[in-house]
């Protein structure tokens, strides 16, 4: 098996991405209807591909990003993507080499973590993936819902959903606070959305919030499908993306959906788990929380840089020791808290693999969960208690976005 990248060559790109949608079946072959768009999609990864002779058997992607952490400082990030094998080259290996391969080409590129949305979620935890974030959906039925609060309209405006990208990518890159877990985002994830815009069957919207050239917040949804939408008793939109700098932002964004009296229901895919969207009903009961599900799934490469740059908590240091079997350097004893992070000869108060330090470090789970699932082996109650207090957060950690 030959690894390669394939960045200096187009023709490469797309039989990787084609190969890619062969393994997964369910994706489609938008370059047939938009050459340019895949083409924009493609250029900014990082593909390798695993070779038998001529024949590519494999391949796996990647592209640049940074990623936030709890405290608001951010490590860069590979997003990885088109992980797929050939199906007459399956159960060889192949896809481990490759994804092996590429944490290791990554690590030496600089990148301090790397970052999947998983297909399948008994795969990654193996290379030392940890779950950093999870995501909810919510429905809200309008008809039965009513706003607690009362949010303005000023400042408020609609926008043209397919010819406004540009001031959706100023919004989303000038979060001031995003959460934990939240990607910036590249050139080819804003072209997936414009394609999905421009080829929907069904038609977009949008709003901002803030004045002109200083917009805080922005919300885009389109139509869900109906056989007759003047006649259905289920006219529902989906909630593409929301981005809100502040609170004051996200309440105006939320009660502009109360606005439309057409509407019976708001469908939004990917929420955090403590979204506060059931205190801005008058009926919480109208909301329906489900789905929950594991979102960002994260790979520590540089495990020093990723500890550096996190904020901790706690009233004082406690000793971990971390296996990392693919990157030895990133084992060993350390010594985290309030007083900062370092290497320590002392006795270890917690024992914890890589991924489940990554779930503690992003404040997906907290400590005490952990340890009661058997994921962290801790010396004593009080040293549990202290790592939860070290690795707590205000908001869960939620990023909304696939790739």
């Amino acid at each position: 098996m030959d690894i390669r990248p394939l960045n200096d060559d187009d023709e490469d790109r797309r039989k990787a991405f084609a190969l890619f949608r062969q393994a997964l079946l369910g994706i489609a072959d938008f370059g047939r209807t938009s050459p340019e768009t895949e083409a924009r999609y493609l250029a900014g990864g990082k593909p390798l591909g695993g070779f038998e002779g001529d024949i590519l058997r494999g391949v796996v992607n990647g592209y640049d990003a940074s990623i936030t952490l709890p405290g608001g400082g951010r490590v860069r990030h590979l997003s990885v993507t088109h992980v797929g094998v050939s199906p007459d080259a399956t159960r060889r290996g192949i896809a481990r080499r490759l994804i092996v391969e590429q944490l290791r080409r990554a690590r030496a590129e600089g990148y301090v973590v790397a970052g999947l949305r998983a297909s399948d979620a008994r795969i990654y935890g193996r290379y030392g993936y940890g779950v950093a974030s999870w995501s909810v959906r919510h429905e809200l039925d309008l008809t039965q819902a009513g706003l607690a609060v009362s949010a303005p309209r000023e400042g408020l405006r609609i926008i043209d959903a397919r010819e406004s990208f540009a001031l959706f990518r100023q919004i989303a890159d000038a979060d001031p606070a995003p959460r934990a877990a939240t990607l910036s985002r590249w050139d080819g994830w804003w072209s997936m959305q414009e394609y999905r815009t421009f080829q929907g069957s069904t038609p977009y919207h949008a709003v901002v919030f803030g004045p002109e050239g200083n917009e805080r917040g922005y919300l885009r949804f389109h139509v869900e499908p109906s056989e007759n939408w003047f006649t259905s008793s289920r006219r529902t939109v989906i909630v593409d993306d929301l981005v809100a700098h502040d609170d004051e932002a996200w309440q105006v964004l939320i009660s502009h959906l109360f606005t439309h009296d057409i509407l019976h229901r708001v469908v939004f895919p990917s929420r955090p788990v403590d979204d506060p969207l059931p205190l801005l009903l008058h009926n919480p009961r109208a909301l329906e929380i489900s789905g929950q599900r594991d979102e960002s799934w994260i790979r520590p490469l540089d495990l020093e840089a990723l500890l550096y740059a996190r904020r901790y908590g706690g009233t004082r240091q406690v000793t971990i020791a971390v296996e990392d079997d693919i990157f030895h350097d990133n084992g060993g004893i350390w010594s985290v808290g309030p007083g900062g992070v370092e290497r320590s000869s002392c006795s270890p108060e917690a024992h914890l693999a890589i991924a489940e330090l990554t779930t503690l470090i992003f404040g997906a789970q907290s400590a005490s969960f952990l340890a009661a699932s058997g994921r962290i082996n801790a010396i004593s109650a009080d040293a549990t208690e202290e790592l939860d207090r070290v690795f707590a957060t205000s908001r869960r950690p939620h990023s909304g976005i696939s790739f």
